[in-house]
């Protein structure tokens, strides 16, 4: 069954000891969400440390402009969606390494996550996982268009810290376009799904 080769995927990933990240963090950050039949995946970047303190990913400042903007759409909850990351250890100083560790990451933990979750559709946030999941380049341009990734109907939009940082400095218009990219998203798993609505 699906949920239980995915829960034992999270213990296997907690033991991983693959990188030098693992040393440095309080704990691998696995995902959360619906891991038995996922209308979305949302893949971020890395843990920060309020992600490191609390084991679970999107919960810092950035997450909480993540899951304002789910939850005003009123069908992306955590009951129909799978919230995970590139890399699952907090790097030093936030700062996403350049080393061989991400690509260690993905071959062994998220390629197997996303083929177990199996989910309907995926939502990458920001450059990073756009890299990494569906190996482009260039979230400005990419952002807001479909993409099929391991079969899958994808999306990728602005990551929240960017959001944050445009707010902060007054510009709203990048707001404006990554709300209206998870809106698509909603609209289109609305459309597929009635029942996640429920």
């Amino acid at each position: 069954m699906t949920m239980s080769e995915l829960a034992k995927l999270y213990e296997e990933m907690k033991g991983c000891q693959a990188c030098r990240l693992r040393k440095t963090c309080r704990q691998v950050v696995t995902a959360v969400g619906n891991v038995e039949n996922p209308a979305l995946m949302i893949i971020g970047e890395s843990p920060g440390e309020s992600e490191d303190i609390a084991g679970e990913p999107f919960v810092g400042q950035a997450g909480q402009v993540l899951r304002a903007v789910l939850r005003e759409t009123n069908i992306i909850n955590r009951d129909n969606t799978l919230i995970s990351n590139v890399i699952r250890c907090r790097p030093p100083a936030n700062k996403f390494p350049t080393d061989e560790c991400p690509s260690i990451c993905v071959s062994r933990w998220l390629r197997r996550e996303i083929g177990l979750a199996k989910p309907k559709r995926m939502l990458l946030m920001g450059n990073t996982p756009l890299e990494f999941v569906a190996g482009l380049t260039g979230i400005t341009s990419a952002r807001g268009k479909w993409l099929s990734v391991m079969g899958i109907r994808t999306m990728s939009t602005f990551h929240p810290s960017y959001i944050l940082r445009k707010d902060r400095e007054g510009d709203r218009g990048e707001r404006a376009r990554f709300e209206q990219d998870i809106n698509e998203v909603a609209a289109e798993i609305k459309t597929q799904s009635p029942e996640t609505t429920k």
